[in-house]
């Protein structure tokens, strides 16, 4: 249950919440002319607006699964990455879709979220690598698809007036990649591997430094004075 706090505080509660506020919806969608006049929470808010009961359900359903699995490998990422990509999403698609007007729905960050887990995967080594570089083959197929025919798959909407933005998609893809780079490149595409050690058994390489530093039991050092063997009190 700790690995689902994560998406659902993120994903699901704000979205269902303002799936509850419908009247609401128009100040929260990402509009492009609402931001050019200087309304910038649309960049963030715009994304957690759904536009039919199918499109929230199927979000969400990606989301939470993915999440939890990018959460319980990499505590602390996911929050970092919705708060970083959420803007660059909105950007994209309002640049890349020049004549589209408004947008609302997860599905971008969504394909983010399974791109960064699967690229995270991707690294380690063993057969699951290759399950997940068919992932992220499924996700390049899919957005191709879309791009050339912008069908809709398993999503209904209210309105027929609605299609998907295969922009959100590519552009979700490619922040998750982008950020995965930026992280290797700082060191922190990976957690480190400790040494384990047991508490009762030095670390022979320790003990290999202070034997050839110490000298032989029972004779002082020259020129220094021989140590007391009475305990000493702690320092404070």
């Amino acid at each position: 249950m700790k690995t689902l706090r994560a998406p659902l505080l993120l994903f699901a509660l704000p979205a269902v919440l303002v799936a509850f506020a419908a009247t609401r919806h128009g100040e929260l969608l990402l509009a492009r002319d609402a931001l050019a006049d200087g309304e910038l929470w649309r960049l963030w808010t715009g994304h957690w607006v759904h536009l039919s009961a199918s499109h929230l359900l199927w979000n969400l359903g990606v989301l939470v699964i993915a999440g939890a699995g990018l959460d319980r490998l990499r505590p602390g990422l996911l929050w970092r990455h919705t708060l970083i990509v959420a803007p660059f999403l909105s950007c994209a698609i309002l640049v890349l879709e020049p004549g589209l007007q408004s947008y609302g729905g997860l599905s971008g960050l969504a394909t983010s979220v399974v791109v960064m887990l699967a690229l995270e995967n991707f690294r380690a080594s063993g057969p699951a690598r290759w399950l997940w570089g068919g992932a992220l083959a499924l996700v390049a197929a899919k957005i191709t698809t879309e791009a050339l025919g912008n069908t809709t798959g398993f999503t209904r909407y209210d309105s027929t007036a609605v299609r998907t933005a295969w922009s959100a998609h590519a552009a979700g893809a490619l922040a998750a990649v982008i950020h995965q780079g930026l992280m290797r490149l700082r060191g922190g595409g990976a957690p480190v591997k400790a040494t384990s050690i047991s508490p009762c058994r030095p670390n022979p390489a320790t003990l290999a430094r202070h034997s050839a530093a110490s000298p032989p039991r029972g004779r002082a050092p020259s020129g220094s004075v021989p140590r007391s063997t009475r305990p000493q009190a702690p320092s404070a």
